[in-house]
């Protein structure tokens, strides 16, 4: 049994310096690896220093799921459920933007934007960016309090730099851009190069990026903001929407992107409460 033990060993060791040639310093490899990655790290840091900081309003009135509503924990678990399933998608796809729409107004696109995107932020290791890429209603910028200028406006016009409008709110790991105040016309904005650019530098710098789009009816802005960014999540109001606009508006949403729908405002059975609170407090934008 000792001979066998040993001639065990030597094999084992002997499998080990071919495994690792010599001279070869782990250590070194490791470093090597390493470094490109902090450096990365600490250039995404920098260039987000730069950010404005934002307090983001409490109110209880509000549907909106900020850290000091006394809103009811059902209604958080919807969205929380909703998170989960976008993660899990974007795990599947490796998508990093992604356009929330609906194909009318009044469906509740805003604040599934808004919400979502704070359920996000509560995972430590993801950095989030919500955008308010309706230049017309501006509804997303009106919900973080009248977010200040200069918003997506100034930089799709170049009157400002991406870091110098995206704000850092007071929630960890969420970071939002409003619309600004540019007068220009929305839809010849998204048309240059500007738009493109800055979904690029998002991408870059946080780990999801969720813009609240114009509806998908009847405007060009949708088609504009969704061809830049990986993919599209609709926001559908029961008994709200008809069928045929929902029609015209999916023949206009590229199937390749399309990653699901949210039923909002479902008049469901009362006792599922936790559905029963998402539509409550998810029905505006």
């Amino acid at each position: 049994m000792s001979k066998f033990f040993n001639e065990t060993r030597k094999a084992q060791d002997w499998s080990s310096q071919q495994a690792r040639p010599e001279g070869l310093d782990i250590s070194r490899v490791m470093q090597a690896i390493q470094e490109p990655l902090t450096a990365l790290k600490a250039s995404k840091e920098a260039s987000l220093s730069a950010c404005r900081k934002w307090r983001l309003p409490e109110s209880s009135a509000s549907p909106a799921l900020y850290p000091k509503n006394d809103l009811p924990n059902v209604a958080a678990e919807s969205y929380r459920t909703l998170r989960t399933r976008v993660l899990r998608l974007q795990s599947q796809k490796g998508f990093r933007s992604l356009v929330v729409s609906s194909a009318v107004p009044g469906e509740g696109k805003t604040m599934t934007t808004l919400n979502l995107a704070l359920c996000c932020a509560q995972l430590s290791q993801l950095r989030i960016l919500a955008v308010d890429g309706d230049l017309r209603s501006s509804g997303l910028t009106f919900a973080l309090g009248h977010a200040p200028s200069p918003g997506l406006g100034e930089i799709l016009t170049g009157e400002s730099t991406f870091e110098g409008a995206v704000l850092a709110t007071d929630v960890p790991n969420l970071y939002v851009l409003g619309a600004g105040s540019s007068v220009a016309s929305a839809s010849g904005l998204y048309s240059g190069d500007r738009w493109k650019e800055f979904v690029g530098w998002s991408t870059e710098n946080f780990d999801l990026i969720l813009v609240d789009s114009p509806p998908i009816l009847p405007l060009a802005d949708f088609e504009q903001i969704a061809g830049a960014c990986d993919a599209v999540l609709v926001v559908v109001r029961a008994l709200h929407a008809q069928r045929d606009s929902l029609k015209k508006a999916a023949g206009l949403v590229d199937a390749q992107k399309l990653i699901g729908v949210v039923l909002n405002a479902s008049p469901q059975d009362r006792t599922d409460v936790s559905y029963n609170y998402y539509a409550a407090y998810g029905s505006r934008g």
